[in-house]
């Protein structure tokens, strides 16, 4: 059962940061292994934000669709995933972005999932961390691409 948690800067604002995190919606265009990504159900309650996201997802030959949950808490700057239905067992993700004090943020990333598929779950044991790196880098080029370079 893949579980992982990163700690990591970025030289953006923290507003930004779960703007650009909280925006599932555009995720296909800067994360490459998204096909689609369809947000529906959106409502706020209690001042979070909450919608569903049916995503598509390929790489290296395997395709699977899912559906997740998200409370985007603007106030908290925190973006909680859960599995609404798909390939997995359990899936649980977790963002909280903190202003580090400077011009930056620190990112509080955790995952903890499980695929029903046991071939697909040798796969992501073996290659979780990599696979999260390359999102937090595909993160952080979005960012720089939409609020300019980072200040580093």
């Amino acid at each position: 059962m893949p579980r992982l948690s990163k700690q990591l800067v970025i030289e953006h604002r923290a507003d930004e940061v779960f703007d650009l995190v909280a925006d599932i919606q555009r995720y296909p265009e800067f994360i490459k292994w998204i096909r689609t990504m369809k947000v529906s159900g959106e409502r706020e309650e209690d001042g979070v934000r909450k919608y569903r996201g049916e995503v598509d997802v390929g790489f290296k030959g395997f395709s699977e669709r899912f559906a997740t949950d998200i409370a985007a808490d603007d106030e908290n700057r925190t973006v909680e995933v859960s599995l609404a239905r798909g390939p997995f067992k359990k899936l649980q993700n977790r963002w909280k972005m903190s202003p580090d004090g400077e011009l930056g943020t620190v990112v509080d990333f955790f995952i903890d999932y499980e695929f029903r598929n046991p071939v697909l779950s040798l796969l992501a044991k073996a290659n979780t961390t990599l696979a999260v790196d390359k999102i937090m880098k595909s993160f952080i080029d979005e960012a720089d691409r939409r609020y300019g370079e980072r200040r580093t």
